[in-house]
């Protein structure tokens, strides 16, 4: 005797497997893209989308016309920069990981069916039936939860603290583009009379009107300063495509930089206050601390998961002797051997790293601002020493050019006379950028107000404000 499905089992039916189908998810191939996303000109870079920080919006006028100032710079680079779109894409993950910690268990459905063979008369088919469900993934549910909630708040601040050391990165290089510009402006125009010194010496040279050592001194100095341009060169070069890149620019666009000012120091009192601050200011210390909850939400789930798997089923099967049955099955783990030990000492194991990492990152944060602190009044000292001769050293140069033009000094003196203060030119123009440089340095290092401030903003774009 068999037992037919009735009409209303098999709609049953048919709906559960059609709610199943709906809720399934669908295949489709995304090809990756062959040709380089670099824009191929200002103009075509993101200005009006904030970043992912969250950032309170102001406004900021945006006129490449004029040169990229530093919030400009700044801006841009966290808004098209190629990593930190990767970086992004690994917050959607972080989404997926949160999203699936929220899901409930699914029961388990089991069925069986046996048909008698050999002897069958007054046998029938059997069959079992059974939905059963696992307790304990209720249980650590909420701990599980906790710990994926920290791990996304972890990847967010990991990324807005990204996104501060890219407008670090894209304002050093800026003031590295704009100085390195200037020096070598400098020394080409040194080239340029070097050049037509040694022109003229090596024609009186041969008009015995010159003695060779003042025609080798013109030689010496014009190429001293060529290897100087050609190390230049290359240092530039360099810069430029590191800034392309990091603006996620094509490296054909050349991009102008405003002029600079100089920097206002950072007051040791506001650096004192900011670092004791840090703790609740800076992202990658909120990042730490996330990571840690996390970690304490995972040893909580460990210990949780120590308890033994209990499952709780239903039964429904009807024998080969046509008895049909109903009962309720219970299966529990016996934690005789691992009782989730293992992975207990292995949470609270990684929560004691998380700490000790924290730790290491505040006195690693206390050393470096004393450090660039320091750094601050060295290099304030020093620029206001060359500040002070740098200008009576030029004056002495010019009066000895005209001295050597008329032949009342030496050749050599007059060259390490002027070769001396073109070195010192290049100083103090190094000693601005590394002053600048600090600058950038402490504002990501302490939080201060208005880092990254402006460069997360929206832009007015020709007095007309573009929003996302």
């Amino acid at each position: 005797m068999t037992v037919q499905p009735g009409p209303a089992s098999r709609l049953l039916a048919a709906a559960v497997t059609l709610l199943w189908l709906g809720g399934c998810a669908t295949y489709q191939p995304r090809p990756l893209e062959e040709r380089s996303p670099l824009a191929v000109d200002l103009h075509s870079l993101r200005v009006g989308a904030a970043p992912a920080s969250g950032a309170t919006e102001t406004a900021h006028p945006f006129n490449p016309a004029d040169g990229l100032d530093l919030t400009e710079v700044g801006t841009l680079a966290v808004l098209n920069n190629p990593k930190l779109s990767a970086q992004r894409a690994r917050l959607a993950v972080a989404d997926a990981q949160a999203f699936a910690a929220g899901l409930l268990p699914d029961p388990q459905l089991s069925a069986g069916f046996d048909k008698p063979t050999g002897q069958t008369a007054g046998l029938v088919n059997a069959w079992s039936l059974g939905l059963s469900y696992d307790i304990i993934p209720l249980l650590t549910r909420p701990a599980r939860r906790e710990a994926t909630r920290r791990t996304q708040e972890k990847v967010r601040l990991d990324l807005l603290w990204q996104e501060w050391q890219v407008i670090q990165q894209a304002r050093s290089l800026a003031v590295r583009l704009r100085l390195e510009q200037q020096r070598l402006a400098l020394l080409q125009r040194m080239r340029g009379l070097y050049r037509e010194r040694y022109r003229r010496s090596a024609r009186a040279l041969k008009d015995g009107d010159l003695t060779l050592d003042v025609n080798g001194t013109d030689l010496t100095a014009l190429v001293d300063t060529l290897s100087q341009i050609n190390q230049l060169e290359q240092t530039h070069n360099q810069t430029r495509h590191d800034f392309n890149l990091l603006l996620g620019l094509d490296p054909a666009v050349n991009v102008d930089i405003s002029p600079l000012t100089e920097p206002p120091p950072v007051a040791a009192a506001l650096a004192r206050k900011q670092l004791s601050a840090l703790p609740r200011l800076r992202p990658d210390l909120l990042a730490l601390k996330a990571g840690y909850a996390s970690q304490e939400a995972s040893v909580r789930a460990a210990v949780l998961a120590q308890f033994p798997s209990l499952g709780i089923g239903i039964n429904r099967a009807r024998d080969t002797g046509n008895v049909e049955t109903i009962g309720v099955s219970v299966s529990l783990t016996l934690p005789l051997f691992s009782g989730n030990r293992g992975p207990i000492a292995i949470e609270r194991a990684t929560r004691d790293q998380l700490r000790a990492e924290y730790r290491a990152r505040l006195a690693q944060t206390a050393v470096d601002v004393d450090r660039l602190l320091e750094l601050q009044t060295i290099l304030r000292r020093q620029q206001n020493s060359l500040q002070t001769y740098l200008p009576r050293l030029k004056t002495l140069v010019d009066r000895g050019r005209s001295a050597y033009g008329r032949g009342d000094i030496q050749a050599l003196t007059f060259l390490n006379m002027e070769s001396t203060w073109v070195n010192k030119r290049l100083e103090q123009i190094s000693l601005e950028q590394s002053g600048w440089e600090n600058r950038i340095a402490l504002e990501a290092l302490l939080a201060l107000p208005g880092f990254p401030g402006e460069p997360l903003t929206t832009f007015v774009d020709d007095k007309k404000e573009v929003r996302p």
